[in-house]
């Protein structure tokens, strides 16, 4: 069965992206790109963080085109300092709709079953994972570098979401965003040994290709945690864009370096859907291992 459609939407010079199964559960969510803000130079235009050197003002704006454009709220944000592990923040209410480095939970995911909470993560190459509870009643945001799927972080807030949910695996529906692809994320011999180790051998041979140095297939080894958590394929969406052979449409770190922008990815509970918890069900545990079915994913274009 083919992967849930992709959706590109369009407004006020602005793209954003989000997975037509998800939208068929009144579930509001995207991933952004990097086109029709206010920045400039190398945060040029639609950034979301000014750690790395951008106005703030520019920003606050950046911040409001897309609300105004997506129908977002500027209250009840949940945000987090992120910190490439894979810790979950539970979040109950949010703030202001604008990054800044105080005042977040160290933490690389987030759940809510809360309606009026807009969960966000901001990445420029790492991954973005968005789920849902099939209907809508609870969502989970996960930022994925890495070293935090090494740790295994969507693995984390897939246990999370079913906690508070009550929903069973099968019942979650996820969408990858666009990341930094296998054809650019280059990593040490060190990476491929502690995938080696922490996942076994037959899980680093499908996510790293040997070359010099080794290749890292990020979207991919998210892709084998969530199904070896038990989420179904066919409830899986791609975004089947490299963030970094993509200039025209977002930043990369690995392409531009520390100062570029921050690109924003969002979900939040859908505004009508059913409010009870869905039946509980067992999680596989940690390390079991993933179908063996061969993955595909597009080349970069």
């Amino acid at each position: 069965m083919s992967a849930p459609a992709i959706v590109e939407h369009r407004g006020g010079g602005m793209l954003w992206f989000s997975a037509a199964h998800l939208e068929r559960n009144g579930v509001p969510h995207g991933f952004a790109a990097c086109n029709g803000g206010a920045s400039r130079g190398p945060f040029a235009s639609l950034n979301f963080s000014s750690r790395e050197g951008d106005v703030p003002s520019r920003v606050v704006e950046n911040w409001k085109r897309l609300a105004a454009a997506a129908g977002l709220p500027a209250q009840g944000w949940g945000l987090l300092s992120q910190v490439h592990g894979a810790r979950v923040e539970r979040i109950a209410a949010g703030g202001s709709a604008c990054h800044h480095r105080r005042n977040h939970p160290e933490a690389d995911a987030l759940v809510t079953a809360q309606r009026g909470v807009v969960l966000g993560v901001l990445t420029a190459d790492c991954l973005p994972v968005i789920l849902a509870v099939a209907g809508g009643s609870a969502v989970a945001i996960a930022h994925a570098g890495w070293r935090g799927t090494l740790d295994g972080v969507v693995q984390q807030a897939v246990r999370e979401l079913c906690t508070v949910s009550g929903a069973a695996p099968d019942d979650i529906l996820a969408a990858i965003g666009p990341s930094i692809g296998r054809c650019c994320l280059q990593v040490g011999a060190e990476v491929h040994e502690a995938f080696h180790e922490r996942w076994g051998a037959a899980h680093a041979r499908r996510i790293l290709v040997k070359s010099d140095p080794w290749r890292l297939d990020l979207p991919a080894a998210n892709l084998i945690q969530l199904r070896e958590i038990g989420l179904r394929t066919s409830n899986v969406a791609f975004v089947q864009h490299c963030t970094c052979c993509r200039k025209d449409l977002f930043y990369s770190y690995r392409r531009d370096g520390q100062k570029t922008g921050r690109m924003l990815n969002f979900v939040t509970v859908a505004e009508k859907g059913p409010s009870a918890a869905l039946p509980s069900s067992r999680l596989p545990a940690a390390g079991t291992s993933p179908p063996q079915s061969p993955l595909r994913r597009a080349p970069c274009t």
